[in-house]
């Protein structure tokens, strides 16, 4: 008979009492090659970038890419310094401000990285250092800092030329933490003399307080994709002492997590999401060139260590972890206006529908709908109505670009400022319909739709311009849906004539598409919603089905439960684990509202044997 090593190829630990399985946690990543603080990050945790820094002797200008498992020397900054702040890609990088060593200034130099190369950007209008930064290369944002002393409040916002003066934080401090987008930050901590617990979130216009961390820190690590899920990890405490105390933020408080880093430290590079985070070099409590990695598996209640088996000597059983998820839909508050082929922005408690199809006999609308988590309410016209146009950002943020007025259609692009919508003068380059969208309002992407056929076009926007990828999509569709960022979008589903339906997936990298896993049900006229690696699928024709499908980052897994309204030409937004789905097409326009959740639960379950 085989042993249990051979079949898995580990032995069943003998341990006298259960473990607790963990919600999530930190483990150890590949070193770095030079030991080194003060770093700017940027990237994801499978393909990060770090660069600068402050090593033991001097300061280094060394870039190092980060490919999931090991770090690998790139580019050299063409400004030595350190106490910089980074934002965008592995390909697509920025880093801005730190510290000149000799001689001793602070800086105000930006620099662009092309995944090979580093070149110089627009300079800031306040030279800084220990500042905090987030965002794209097309779409950064830097703030607070110190500059003397005193220390700054100032916040700064960048084009990919120029940088221009953006919203005041309530207080100075540097040495903080920064995660999110231009248009959707967050300010973590930090010191001025006092250390901070204080969280700061910015609009794209101002800065409103949020809630404090747990523990108040200085010098830490910020990851997070918005306002609303945010992450913070190491740093020094007010005694002074080194922390690995991991915090989660939901856009109101912070929870801590059981889970800490291995080796508290402080003055490290970070980046990453909430889900899928790192934090390298650092103070632990010389510098170091230790790397940790993150992994909560992005979503609420979830657990990394599913199918541990442990043998318990006290109670004389065999076991193992294992976890349920709990899937649901709920009716929210309706739509004021009954519409299919809408779009949809923002999350599921401030959400945003705008457009559509409202016929016959009016076939299209300019009405945009607000919503709180509980019911809609009227926000600014779109100047131009339309119907089965692209959609992204946030309910202060929108953008609202192509589809059909019924006459043709357009390339017009609208940006919505949480109560009126301006037009773009400049449009989509391709008019198009029926096509994905994903991003935010100062990094979007359309890719897809119908031009008269089916099309593969990828275009992105920086806020002012649309530029055309000269490669595309590799299947060219309609009708399909779309999640995700600029640098890492998915595509899912749709229709390309005279295939009935599609059920293929793409994703995008911010340069190529490369076709994925197939989903579960082929369809079309579906919605979509959540991140690249943690999306949600929902809805479509043929036949009309509420069904809704999970996908996370590898495979697609069929939820048990449908939307309790089976309907087509639907519009949604939100995460994979928390949902908006408003509109559509039954057998008329639809005005219902629903909203998805998931919630799970940790399980130790014992091996019966007869």
């Amino acid at each position: 008979m085989a042993e249990y090593k051979g079949i898995k190829g580990f032995k069943v630990q003998y341990l006298d009492a259960d473990p607790v399985p963990a919600v999530a946690g930190w483990s150890a990543g590949g070193n770095m090659n030079t030991a080194r603080s003060a770093i700017a990050g940027a990237g994801t945790q499978t393909a990060g970038l770090a660069a600068g820094g402050e090593t033991p002797v001097a300061g280094t200008n060394a870039t190092e890419e980060y490919n999931g498992s090991s770090w690998t020397a790139g580019g050299n900054l063409t400004v030595l310094r350190y106490a910089l702040a980074g934002a965008g890609t592995q390909t697509a990088g920025l880093v801005f401000g730190g510290y000149i060593p000799t001689p001793p200034a602070n800086s105000n130099s930006t620099e662009e990285y092309d995944g090979a190369a580093w070149t110089g950007g627009g300079n800031m209008g306040t030279a800084r250092r220990f500042l905090a930064g987030c965002g794209t290369q097309t779409a950064g944002l830097a703030f607070a800092g110190r500059v003397g002393p005193p220390n700054s409040a100032a916040s700064e916002e960048y084009d990919g030329a120029t940088w221009t003066a953006g919203g005041t934080l309530a207080s100075s401090r540097y040495l903080l933490a920064g995660a999110g987008i231009q248009t959707s930050a967050l300010a973590i901590g930090g010191v001025d003399p006092g250390v901070f617990s204080a969280t700061e979130e910015y609009n794209g216009t101002s800065w409103t307080a949020g809630g404090n961390l747990n523990t108040a820190r200085y010098a830490l690590g910020g990851a997070g994709t918005s306002e609303t899920s945010g992450l913070a990890f190491g740093g020094l405490n007010a005694v002074p002492a080194a922390t690995g105390a991991t915090e989660l933020y939901d856009g109101t408080s912070w929870t801590t997590s059981p889970a800490s880093m291995g080796t508290g430290r402080n003055e490290g590079g970070s980046l990453g999401t909430q889900a899928a985070a790192l934090f390298f070099g650092g103070f632990a409590p010389t510098r170091t060139t230790a790397t940790e990695e993150w992994v909560s598996y992005g979503e609420p209640n979830t657990f990394q260590n599913v199918g541990q088996v442990w043998y318990n000597d006290t109670t004389k059983a065999l076991k193992f972890t294992d976890e349920t998820f709990t899937d649901a839909w709920v009716t929210g508050g309706s739509l004021a206006t009954a519409r299919s082929s809408l779009s949809g922005a923002g999350t599921q408690t401030a959400g945003l529908g705008f457009g559509g199809y409202v016929g016959p006999p009016t076939v299209n609308t300019t009405a945009t709908e607000e919503y709180d988590g509980t019911s809609w309410s009227p926000g600014g016209s779109l100047n131009t109505g339309r119907y089965s146009g692209g959609g992204t950002g946030t309910q202060t943020a929108g953008l609202a670009f192509g589809g059909t007025t019924g006459a043709g259609y357009v390339t017009t692009t609208e940006e919505y400022n949480g109560s009126t919508w301006t037009t773009n003068p400049i449009g989509l380059n391709t008019s198009r319909q029926q096509l994905g969208a994903a991003g935010t309002q100062t990094a979007a992407l359309a890719f897809g739709g119908y031009d008269g056929a089916s099309t593969g076009v990828t275009e992105e926007y920086d806020g002012s311009t649309w530029t055309s990828n000269p490669t595309g999509l590799n299947t060219a569709r309609r009708l399909f849906g779309g999640a995700g960022i600029q640098t890492a979008a998915l595509a899912f589903g749709g229709r390309n004539p005279p295939t009935t339906a599609l059920g293929s997936t793409e994703e995008y990298d911010g340069s190529t598409w490369t076709t994925v896993a197939n989903m579960g049900t082929a369809r079309y006229s579906l919605g979509g919603a959540g991140t690249q690696t943690a999306s949600l699928a929902f809805g479509g024709t043929p036949p009309i089905t509420g069904a809704t499908e999970k996908y996370d980052g590898t495979s697609w897994t069929t939820s048990p439960v449908s939307m309790s309204t089976a309907r087509e030409t639907l519009a949604g937004c939100g995460t994979q684990a928390s949902a908006l789905v408003m509109g559509g097409y039954i057998a008329a326009n639809s005005a219902a509202t629903e909203e998805f959740t998931i919630t799970g639960t940790k399980n130790i379950k014992t091996v019966t044997v007869s």
